[in-house]
């Protein structure tokens, strides 16, 4: 997407991409909770990865024009930001963008080279929310609110792994009333390392003991450092009485960090998993962190 097209469109790009991959508009992200990244990492794993939008945006997009082009923005947008600022996936191919109501199948041909995912975008205009299938099987995230609900978000989005070769079916259900606009597309899932022979040996057991939590640690530092985007001095954290602290009082201990926002895709799709994930995934299940503790601990810049 080009940037300059328009405005609006990138500032609501940056803030899906600030909401789903908790970036900063600082040269490192704030400090947050190891769940809180889990959670991206989570997507990643699964994948939540879509289509094309090679000339998805045109001029007829900006604000002002016709409302089918400005929605078809948005959801052109919606998809970028999810599947490559967030997920480092690829969109592959051209879109296919409509606006309908009623039940409706679209098949999906003209595969593009290395597309394995199929991802729906759609806004709910008028009506209920459609359920959407892709080759038959229900699909997650299929909800939408009324564009009037100010509690509700009108934009919904899901995504399929698809067979290999072949054509892939969209379905979409809905009522005769029901009046959505949908965007779906090919593209390519990012390629996520596999966990490193020593991780694989820190979790056979199912059990994390704190020296190999940290071991796996720095094995990520290390990892970091060798492409180029070091995490800089990370230290245990505990917690107790309302606050953080490094002196072992509490429950804990846990790594809180930060990553460099320039190395996103090192960090999510590389070092992390191969090192850190599953290690990190038993260690949070046996040391729950507090919930929504006030603040936290003071931190250095890392990088």
């Amino acid at each position: 997407m080009n940037d300059d097209i328009s405005p609006r469109l990138t500032a609501m790009r940056q803030a899906l991409v600030t909401e789903v991959a908790s970036t900063g508009t600082a040269d490192h992200a704030p400090r947050r909770r190891r769940p809180t990244r889990g959670t991206v990492l989570a997507v990643v794993a699964a994948f939540l990865v879509g289509g094309g939008l090679t000339g998805g945006l045109t001029a007829a997009a900006l604000p002002g024009s016709d409302p089918d082009a400005v929605v078809q923005g948005t959801l052109a947008a919606t998809a970028r930001s999810m599947v490559e600022d967030a997920n480092h996936g690829r969109l592959l191919g051209s879109p296919t963008f409509r606006v309908m109501h009623g039940d409706t199948t679209l098949t999906m041909t003209d595969r593009p080279a290395g597309a394995d995912r199929v991802t729906v975008a759609w806004e709910c205009l008028d009506g209920r929310s459609p359920t959407v299938e892709v080759d038959g099987r229900p699909t997650y995230g299929t909800v939408c609110g009324r564009r009037d609900d100010a509690e509700t978000d009108p934009v919904g989005w899901t995504t399929a792994e698809v067979p290999a070769t072949g054509d892939t079916t969209v379905t979409v259900t809905a009522g005769d009333a029901d009046r959505y606009a949908l965007w779906v597309s090919w593209s390519r899932a990012a390629t996520i390392a596999a966990p490193s022979p020593q991780q694989q040996a820190e979790t056979a057991d199912g059990v994390v003991t704190q020296d190999e939590y940290t071991t796996a640690f720095n094995r990520l530092l290390a990892c970091q450092a060798q492409a180029g985007q070091p995490m800089g001095d990370v230290p245990l954290s505990w917690y107790a009485d309302g606050a953080w602290n490094s002196t072992g009082q509490g429950t804990g201990p846990w790594y809180l960090y930060a990553t460099p926002s320039a190395g996103g895709e090192v960090f999510d799709t590389q070092c992390y998993p191969r090192e850190f994930d599953a290690v990190d995934s038993i260690w949070q299940a046996e040391h729950p962190m507090p919930e929504d503790p006030p603040e936290d601990p003071p931190v250095q810049p890392v990088g």
